[in-house]
């Protein structure tokens, strides 16, 4: 599964979004580098997840600038995405519980594995080889993240940390160039995240994708982010290395109180 180390950069410059009388965002501005990966931090509510959704076009922002890649983000149909090389995974799952795992990391493929409606009926030899190819990555892919003792059965019923390591499988499918992680250690244990974090480092290394993460688990915030970012309020109070953001005072007070 060797890839080229990705040249794209995702870059937000004053993205702000309004719901009603309330600011989710206010002028966020960050950039993630060519497979580097940057942590995204805040309480509950601050914003992290609607960031997600500006990027991933569920919501449109009122103000500020996506770019991917040199390329406008927000003249990007959603269905777009995949194609630009973008993937993400989600904090309340996005699988098919009537599916196998197996069957719902290849869903992961549709962007990339399409043959054609024609050539699948006649199985002609290209669209085969590129099946195998692409069961033969959906297979690795289960094996790195310990899934292939259950890839036969379905979603539904599975433990909440392992339909986290699925979705994963899926969004990696794709081979993207940008993942998008929003809260992939919940439901883990202790060990399973430092697991978790060393292989999603590894599997960065060799892929070469970058990734935004949205982390309550500030261990594997830390161990992983090349830079961090702090929302608070929708509004961006941190952006540094992590080796500083513990420290930070506005950081400290967004997450303990003022008392704190």
């Amino acid at each position: 599964m060797s890839e080229g180390r990705s040249t794209g950069v995702l870059s937000l410059d004053g993205v702000a979004i309004r719901f009603g009388g309330v600011a989710a965002l206010d002028g966020v501005s960050l950039e993630v580098g060519p497979g580097t990966i940057c942590g995204l931090i805040g309480p509950n509510g601050a914003g992290k997840t609607t960031l997600f959704n500006c990027i991933t076009r569920i919501y449109r922002p009122s103000a500020g600038s996506i770019r991917w890649d040199g390329q406008d983000l927000l003249r990007l149909a959603p269905h777009r995405l995949a194609g630009a090389g973008i993937a993400r995974t989600f904090q309340n799952l996005a699988l098919f519980p009537g599916m196998t795992v197996f069957d719902n990391a290849m869903a992961g493929a549709t962007s990339v594995g399409r043959v054609g409606v024609t050539s699948g009926a006649l199985a002609w030899p290209p669209a085969r080889r590129r099946q195998r190819e692409l069961r033969v990555r959906a297979w690795d892919l289960l094996e790195r993240l310990d899934l292939v003792e259950v890839a036969g059965r379905p979603a539904a019923g599975l433990p909440f940390g392992t339909l986290k390591r699925v979705e994963l499988a899926r969004a990696l499918m794709s081979r993207p160039r940008l993942l998008l992680l929003d809260e992939p250690a919940g439901g883990l244990t202790h060990s399973e995240v430092r697991d978790l974090g060393d292989l999603i480092l590894g599997l960065r290394d060799e892929l070469g994708f970058a990734a935004l993460l949205v982390e309550h688990h500030m261990g594997l915030v830390l161990g992983m982010s090349d830079h961090v970012v702090a929302l608070d309020f929708g509004q961006p109070i941190f952006d540094g290395p992590p080796g500083d953001v513990a420290t930070d005072p506005r950081v400290v007070e967004a997450y303990l109180g003022r008392a704190a």
